[in-house]
């Protein structure tokens, strides 16, 4: 799995062996022939082409009306693990299937939106769900599909609306929270528009073990989207802004715990995107061409004095060609084809500014330029069977390029039972920081460094037998190279980067099961993860077991929403001790409550409570996490 280039040249030379170029026939449906339809509509993420028929599963959410602040509505998705620094606001990451935090790709409308800055991950307390209308989880390497940091995941956020919408809502309650949204949206045959603003602030809660000062956060998030669809072509465009304030409280010596602080972090990030689709007449081949740019903007206050800030910029440009090929007889199957075309090429722009100290100045301007080329030739054997193999070839301006691949097969082996396996690679490339550290005049920069590697086995399938749904997966991951950001050269007599020998080895089980009717839906699942480092020990903030169960009814004018998040005990690293002494961290039960009651046609009133049972835990050391709370909530469709 070093080289693509003999998938490449299979997979170039596969759809001329078996046939010319032509229109290609119509297909009936799995929901047509009364088999498991795989997904509720079409996806955008299992591969670079929507589609309706996606070889590998993916989770789809629909936020609705839940809260659009945070995690809440992504918690009951599987192998989650959520990491949060304290209260509402603070550094929230997240960890899937035991990789690391910047190892989960986040896109919106197919646009990157991790932060070139810091560890280059996304930071889920800046997380603004308000208007979103769609998200799609799709876990296992995918780095052939979507590139860097799709490592062991891809989390999708969609614009798009399906229906009209003419919304507002308002909340408040604990914690001095209040929250507002307004949305407006509408879709038809030929355009499609949205717009959305929304506003939260909070006084948050007292993150540290001592000590009484409220850590509060600002979320301002606002977006327009839309787009025209025509014959022969489709135009869309994208501009999303999402302002934060949060307080934090300083780490001091000797315990390194938090401890109360006048301390501030505002992030401020600006995504614009516009695409162009040009499809055939007589040829049904299709291209999209999408051009995006994605800002960031971060600060550090300490008692009203901006300390540091750093900026990060990525201009990427994408084209994304779709053939399909004349179907043919083959060994007595009705054969299907398709090849996808990938092209992109992407620049990223990093600054960081600040006070030079004893250990170093950390003013820096850095940069990376990004050329990639790949492909995906889709096979459909027959009403059953489906196959897909991608490759990917990455070529970076300042270390190794990198290579991934991912193959995937779907059997309907009974109307009532599917199969999938997934084969793959996934990549992280070093970010700036890993680099040339936070203050490069100081720390020894190493452009040798290579892109973390995953080699990832999944398998999975799904039984369907009337309301029940039940989906069970297996999975094997093993990282490879994987980047240590302080390493101390002995012979240069500082700190570097490295790529770790070794493995990291995570393998784990999903299992969801589901019931609908036509008021409601129960859904339970559960989890669990085996981890282990290079050096023999189970990784941190990675808990063994993970469950929930929700459970959804309506009645006529009465709503109800039940939902309980079971947390396994994880370890953490107490760095009041050298070295750090390995602590654990208690196991925890989240429940939530929600009752909405229509009050007219187009009005609602509801009250939701979470953390019902007052639990006291911590995600992170010393970190606490809000306690009981309860928020009263308006909202109205025009």
């Amino acid at each position: 799995m070093t080289s693509i280039r003999p998938l490449l040249a299979l997979l170039c030379a596969a759809p001329l062996a078996l046939g010319a170029f032509q229109p290609q026939a119509s297909t009936t449906s799995q929901a047509d022939t009364g088999r498991i339809p795989k997904m509720e509509s079409i996806v955008v993420t299992a591969h670079r082409v929507p589609t309706a028929d996606p070889v590998l599963p993916v989770h789809v959410r629909d936020p609705g009306d839940a809260p659009a602040i945070g995690l809440q509505a992504l918690r009951d998705l599987p192998s989650f693990a959520i990491s949060q620094s304290g209260s509402l606001g603070s550094l929230t990451q997240v960890r899937v299937r035991g990789a690391e935090a910047n190892h989960l790709l986040v896109l919106v409308d197919g646009i990157d939106v991790m932060d070139p800055t810091a560890d280059a991950g996304f930071n889920f307390a800046n997380l603004n769900l308000a208007g979103i209308t769609r998200v799609e989880y799709l876990p296992g390497a995918q780095s052939a599909i979507w590139g860097n940091h799709a490592l062991a995941g891809v989390l999708h956020l969609t614009t798009e609306p399906a229906e009209r919408i003419r919304r507002i809502n308002v909340e408040g309650g604990s914690f001095d929270s209040r929250y507002a949204s307004v949305q407006l949206a509408d879709s038809n045959a030929d355009h499609y528009y949205n717009l959305s603003v929304a506003d939260f602030t909070t006084d948050g809660t007292n993150i540290a073990r001592q000590g009484s000062e409220q850590d509060g956060h600002d979320n301002t998030s606002w977006f327009a989207s839309g787009g025209v669809h025509r014959d022969n072509w489709s135009l869309r465009g994208l501009s999303r802004r999402t302002w934060t304030r949060s307080d934090f409280d300083p780490t001091p010596y000797p315990a390194y715990l938090p401890a109360d602080g006048d301390e501030v972090n505002t992030h401020d990030e600006l995504l614009t995107a516009v695409g162009l689709e040009v499809r055939g007449n007589a040829r049904p081949w299709q291209q999209r061409l999408n051009v995006s740019l994605f800002e960031t903007d971060n600060s550090t206050e300490s008692a009203g004095t901006r300390t540091a800030t750093t900026d990060g910029r990525r201009w990427k440009v994408s084209s994304v060609t779709e053939l399909p090929f004349a179907e043919r007889e083959l060994l007595g199957r009705q054969l299907g084809q398709q090849l996808v075309l990938l092209l992109e090429h992407q620049d990223e722009r990093f600054e960081q500014r600040g006070a030079a100290s004893e250990y170093g100045d950390p003013n820096q301007r850095q940069d990376l330029d990004t050329t990639s080329a790949g492909l995906e030739y889709l096979i459909r054997l027959d009403d059953r069977w489906r196959l897909s193999a991608s490759g990917r070839h990455d070529r970076n301006s300042a270390f190794d390029d990198s290579n991934s691949v991912r193959l995937g097969s779907s059997f309907q082996w009974r109307d009532d039972t599917l199969l999938w396996l997934a084969l793959g690679t996934g990549i992280k490339q070093p970010s700036f920081v890993e680099r040339y550290g936070f203050t490069p005049d100081s720390f020894i920069g190493n452009p040798d460094l290579e892109a973390e590697r995953n080699e990832h086995v999944s398998l999975g399938g799904e039984y369907r037998r009337g309301a029940w749904s039940h989906a069970l997966t297996v999975y094997r991951d093993r990282l490879e190279d994987e980047i240590n950001g302080f390493t101390f050269d002995p012979v240069r007599g500082g700190f570097t980067s490295s790529n770790e020998d070794g493995t990291s080895k995570r393998q784990g089980v999903e299992w969801i099961t589901s019931r609908s009717w036509a008021a409601g839906q129960v859904r339970a699942g559960a989890s669990y993860l085996d981890t282990e480092d290079i050096d023999g020990s189970r990784e941190i903030r990675r808990p063994e077991w993970q469950a929930f169960t929700t459970l959804a009814h309506e009645w006529q004018r009465l709503r109800l929403d039940l939902g309980a998040f079971y947390v396994d005990e994880q370890a953490d690293l107490d760095f009041a001790s050298w070295p750090a002494e390995r602590v654990a961290l208690d196991a925890y039960t989240l429940a939530h409550a929600e009752f909405t009651l229509k009050l007219r046609p187009g009005m609602r009133l509801g009250v939701r409570g979470s953390n019902l049972l007052d639990e006291t835990y911590e995600d992170l050391l010393g970190y606490r996490a809000p306690g009981r709370a309860w928020y009263l909530n308006f909202g109205v469709d025009l």
